[in-house]
């Protein structure tokens, strides 16, 4: 009776684990089969954005090289490699392709601008800002046709072009780091920011403008240089704490040429009584 009850548990237990291992095998097959399931989604949206991707700087080349009324869908297909009707899966009309590459673009060069201020090691001001400056230059200076090409659209009234906000986000990196050199009292309290900014960009995209035209490609990054050097001087010379009391500075040096003018007449009257 006693074997007979140890060979039935035997029994069940070996039967339970059997089945504990078929149950395992098959959540085992289950799991494979949505990892594979997964992993081939992963690759499915890797290569559409990929082929995205590629539509995009595709688009990009046209839209400089033809200008967007000029630009055809089907030279951007062909650049890209695909067909025709593929970018109609991705962007409804010409229209909304070039407000894609436009936001691409202006977010992009956002993100690296705050990725530039992000890996700075140092807290001055002025050592921050020649990094932004020369990202700033350096970028306009590489992407001068597509930027003529944004403004020319803003400036025509197009319904592609680059919105305000795009704009605003690139800005405010700047703005983020003039308000921090306020805060931090490297400089003036009384500094005018929306003067700042235009004078910092506007600066830089001008003397980007002349580099562009006037020097070759080699040359370029070499000039740079002292153009962002300048843009630091002028900044310290004209926005930096220091400057906050400079009427004073001058009224009080402006006494004092008096008084020593003065002073000066009294001793050549006292020299004239004297001979």
């Amino acid at each position: 009776m006693a074997q007979r009850n140890i060979r039935h548990l035997t029994h069940s237990v070996s039967y339970g684990y059997l089945n504990s291992i078929r149950y395992f095998r098959v959540k085992l097959n289950k799991g494979q089969v949505l990892a594979t399931k997964v992993v081939t989604l992963e690759t499915q949206r890797s290569k559409l954005e990929r082929k995205e991707q590629a539509i995009l700087d595709a688009a990009r080349a046209i839209f400089v090289n033809h200008g967007f009324d000029g630009a055809r869908m089907s030279e951007i297909a062909r650049r890209a490699g695909i067909g025709e009707g593929t970018i109609y899966s991705y962007y409804e009309s010409k229209a909304e392709l070039m407000l894609a590459v436009l936001q691409k673009f202006w977010d992009g060069l956002t993100l690296e601008a705050e990725a530039v201020m992000a890996s700075s090691t140092v807290e001055d001001f002025s050592d921050r800002l020649r990094a932004l400056a020369q990202y700033h230059l350096n970028t306009v200076i590489l992407n001068a046709d597509f930027i003529n090409l944004s403004f020319a659209l803003r400036r025509n009234n197009s319904e592609v072009s680059v919105s305000r906000d795009h704009l605003r986000h690139y800005v405010a990196v700047f703005d983020q780091l003039f308000r921090r050199g306020q805060d931090r009292g490297e400089l003036r309290q009384d500094a005018v920011l929306w003067q700042a900014r235009d004078i910092f960009y506007g600066t830089l995209e001008y003397s980007a403008r002349s580099i562009e035209m006037t020097i070759g490609a080699e040359r370029a990054e070499r000039q740079q240089g002292p153009v962002v050097e300048q843009m630091v001087a002028l900044f310290e010379a004209h926005y930096g704490a220091d400057r906050a009391a400079k009427p004073a500075d001058n009224a009080n040096i402006d006494h004092m040429s008096r008084q020593i003018e003065q002073l000066d007449a009294k001793l050549d009257a006292l020299a004239k009584r004297v001979s």
